[in-house]
């Protein structure tokens, strides 16, 4: 059970992702609607999916499968993993998206489920943001920085309102800590 309501794991220098992001076009954006059309609470974002889990931790901790724009953000994917893997340790990234709150926008309050985010961190890296826009996580508001990384606590009820006049930005990392083996 996580006692926790955001853990913050460290910085990454996000220019090249946004680099990378700048060449994506809308049709980008609105190539993969699943969770938008799956869960009321997104319906308003718009994602880039990386490393598709199509029924979102339901089915344990199996890695997602690689998106057509997976191999452009590799590369960029190698070096957030060292970031992560320092703050806990050897693992495996199970699932990622690039999530786009568009301004004047929310995530409505929810609670996620499945095996693998019970039990697993759920990491967002902040790549675009404004001072307007806040994520809550059981009542307690934060204003997450460009590069920040946080750990949120999904299973609490959670929220987020973009009330800026700039989308915000997050790629959102599925991470599953191996635990060692004892000889």
């Amino acid at each position: 059970m996580k006692d926790f309501k955001y853990n913050f794991i460290g910085k990454y220098d996000v220019s090249n992702l946004l680099e990378m992001l700048n060449t994506k076009s809308e049709g980008d954006w609105n190539y993969w609607t699943l969770k938008q059309r799956k869960y009321k609470a997104h319906s308003e974002t718009q994602t880039i999916p990386l490393l598709v889990d199509e029924r979102y931790g339901y089915n344990g901790e199996v890695k997602g499968t690689e998106s057509k724009f997976y191999i452009e953000f590799q590369k960029e994917l190698l070096n957030i993993i060292e970031v992560i893997q320092s703050y806990y340790g050897v693992g495996e990234i199970l699932a990622i998206e690039i999530a786009k709150l568009p301004k004047k926008s929310k995530v409505l309050e929810h609670k996620d489920s499945g095996i693998s985010l019970l039990k697993n961190p759920r990491v967002h890296l902040v790549l675009q943001t404004n001072d307007d826009v806040i994520f809550t996580v059981d009542t307690e508001n934060k204003n997450m920085k460009i590069g920040e990384m946080w750990e949120i606590n999904n299973t609490k009820s959670h929220s987020v309102s973009n009330n800026g006049n700039i989308d915000r930005i997050h790629m959102i990392i599925d991470y599953k800590k191996i635990q060692s083996r004892l000889l």
